[in-house]
C-alpha cells in the first residue's frame, strides 16, 4: 500500500451499516489510483458507523471523484463526499 497523502483524501458520509472496503474502492477507483480506503467501523456490532475515507495517489483525482460522487445515489442512500478537514484539538 502506498503512503498516506492527507491532502488527496476523501470524506464520505451516508453510508449503509453493510458497507465494506471493498465497496468504496470499487466506487472511487474509478476516477484514479486509491492508496488507502477506511470505513468507521462500530467495536460492538462490527457493522460500518456511516462514514469513511477515501485517498487518492493525485489530487485531481480525488477532485474528480468529489464532483462527481457527492450527492450520487448508492445503496438507497445519497452520498456525501467532500474533502476531508483535519480536527483541531
Amino acid at each position: 500500500m502506498r503512503r498516506r497523502n492527507d491532502e488527496n483524501l476523501v470524506r464520505v458520509t451516508n453510508l449503509l451499516e453493510d458497507t465494506r472496503e471493498p465497496d468504496l474502492q470499487n466506487l472511487f477507483s474509478t476516477f484514479g489510483p486509491v492508496s488507502r480506503v477506511y470505513i468507521a467501523y462500530d467495536q460492538k456490532t462490527g457493522m460500518s458507523r456511516g462514514f469513511g475515507f477515501v485517498n487518492f495517489v493525485h489530487k485531481g483525482d480525488a477532485e474528480k471523484a468529489i464532483a462527481k460522487l457527492n450527492g450520487y445515489g448508492y445503496d438507497n442512500l445519497i452520498l456525501t463526499v467532500e474533502w476531508d478537514v483535519p480536527r483541531t484539538n
